[in-house]
């Protein structure tokens, strides 16, 4: 009997990612550690970045995909600017497995980089314009940071931050 691969629900943003950050201007004072953890962080957020999820499991022959302006995107930074990137998978609508994203790599640098600058005090907050406001739905049944908790658009973010409003 043939063993079923476990899908990766949680996908570490190493190899060609880290290569594009390490070349980006800023980037090269980080180091990419793939075991760093919350706990031996000095920073951790959770940040969305858009991109592409495809679905090989369902149809093999013309996979499915689709594009999410929400892929939450977990980072940790250490106090010696080791850093990790987390993506977290989405399930696909027609198997209901997990699929990987495709992320833009420069969209990923640069909300990187500009992350690490602020939490390192290299630039100062950016005025915002409140929370993201998405323009499509977000399935929080099928993304793996809701189901985790950590999404900034899971059911329970929004209620908290409905909540702070009053």
């Amino acid at each position: 009997m043939a063993r079923s691969k476990k899908p990766k629900v949680e996908i570490d943003a190493g190899g060609k990612y880290h290569a594009a950050l390490s070349n980006a201007e800023g980037g090269d004072r980080y180091e990419y550690d793939p075991k760093l953890t919350a706990q031996g962080c000095r920073r951790y957020g959770v940040k969305n970045m858009s991109g592409l999820f495809t679905c090989y499991a369902c149809r093999p022959n013309k996979p499915h995909s689709w594009g999410s302006g929400i892929i939450c995107t977990e980072l940790y930074l250490s106090a010696i600017n080791t850093y990790r990137v987390v993506f977290n998978a989405q399930m696909c609508k027609l198997c209901n497995r997990y699929a990987r994203p495709k992320v833009d790599i420069d969209r990923y640098v640069a909300k990187v980089v500009d992350t690490f600058a602020l939490w390192t005090g290299q630039r100062k907050a950016h005025a915002g314009n409140g929370p993201h406001k998405s323009t499509g739905p977000h399935d929080s049944s099928r993304c793996r940071g809701c189901l985790k908790g950590i999404c900034t658009m899971s059911d329970a973010n929004k209620n908290k931050s409905k909540s702070k409003k009053r």
